[in-house]
């Protein structure tokens, strides 16, 4: 399956999902004008890779590292991480190992709160951490 790449903007994340690699991450801030239209597409490309799992087997899957980073993150995209996670889930159930890595600036507790609050809101049972990060790349 191709991996899944939108360039950050001023108001939205980078996201690179690469099944080749596991390495999918989201990274920057995220507030966009319109949150249904920037992560529907996020949420259709997990979608057809969990069918893919289905139709070749989670051995053809490598492992996933699933990272996030933001800057700052608007109350309509922390509910679709919520979705992702969900998803995240699902994938985890199907054999799928991942491990979900939130991290957030020095100082910047209220993201390390949001992130230990999105794991317990999605009842992911993934490996999860919420660690700090110096260097967001």
């Amino acid at each position: 399956m191709e991996p899944l790449r939108i360039k950050a903007r001023k108001d939205s994340p980078d996201i690179t999902f690469d099944p080749q690699s596991g390495n999918f991450t989201i990274i920057g801030v995220s507030h966009p004008e319109n949150v249904t239209s920037f992560y529907e597409p996020v949420v259709k490309w997990l979608t057809q890779f969990k069918i893919e799992i289905q139709k070749n087997g989670a051995k053809s899957v490598k492992p996933i590292n699933f990272r996030l980073f933001f800057k700052y993150i608007n109350s309509a995209s922390y509910k679709y991480m919520i979705t992702l996670f969900q998803h995240m889930q699902e994938i985890f159930e199907m054999g799928v190992p991942i491990q979900i890595v939130w991290n957030y600036e020095p100082g910047d507790e209220d993201m390390a709160e949001s992130g230990w609050e999105l794991i317990e809101y999605s009842g992911i049972k993934a490996p999860s951490v919420c660690e700090v990060c110096n260097d967001p790349i």
